[in-house]
């Protein structure tokens, strides 16, 4: 499977069929074997953290699971893993290292607005958000990294049909006005024919074919029930 640069490139497929092993695996969540290979650089699947390092951000399908730090602020969970694996939000003083609390607390700001995430400010918890902008909270902790390939993971599972509409448009925006390259996994195929250059089927744990996102009903169909091979 080939990603190009600058693409929205969708996989989808029934559930259970593999699809989000496919984002797990290159994250190093879950056991994986294979070679992938990233903007020149090779990336060690059974190496959690490998894929942060060289500039992919991640958006699970787990919000409350792996996605969020439930009883921590919105601001920490925004600035967290930017500081944690890039060391932003960090400031050096000699052989000290201080945690520059305001410029985290100015960037939770600014993407709260920016995502319009509905909160009472950046000191509230995370767990206590709805999920459409706990979900927004995810998406801001990721853009927080400045990725070079954003994965998103059922990004409008269980979220209301407002916050949806929000959650596609800013991953269209971010494509279209900044040339992310996005990879989006989704059990909602016509959100992904909405979004997508590409659509990439898995069945039975298989790549069952690439299709443009006008490809007919039948196509998809045939290749999410196995029978197709294009």
């Amino acid at each position: 499977l080939n990603l190009r640069r600058g693409e929205i490139l969708g996989i989808g497929g029934l559930a259970g069929q593999g699809k989000v092993g496919i984002p797990n695996g290159i994250l190093g969540l879950y056991p994986a074997v294979g070679e992938i290979t990233f903007d020149g650089q090779k990336i060690d699947p059974n190496k959690l953290g490998d894929a942060l390092e060289k500039g992919i951000a991640f958006v699970s399908e787990d919000r409350r699971g792996v996605g969020l730090l439930l009883d921590m602020s919105i601001e920490d969970n925004i600035t967290f893993t930017a500081s944690q694996i890039q060391g932003k939000f960090l400031k050096k003083f000699g052989p000290f290292t201080q945690f520059d609390g305001k410029g985290a607390k100015q960037h939770a700001l600014n993407m709260i607005q920016a995502l319009d995430i509905r909160c009472t400010g950046p000191s509230q918890y995370a767990g206590r958000l709805s999920g459409g902008n706990q979900q927004k909270v995810c998406l801001a902790r990721a853009l927080t990294m400045d990725p070079k390939l954003l994965i998103v993971s059922e990004p409008t599972r269980g979220i209301d049909i407002g916050a949806k509409k929000l959650v596609l448009e800013l991953l269209a925006k971010m494509n279209r006005e900044q040339g992310m390259t996005i990879i989006m996994v989704s059990s909602e195929l016509n959100e992904l024919r909405s979004l997508c250059d590409r659509i990439a089927i898995i069945s039975d744990g298989k790549l069952a074919g690439i299709f443009a996102p006008d490809a007919s009903d039948a196509e998809y169909g045939l290749a999410m029930s196995g029978a197709a091979n294009h």
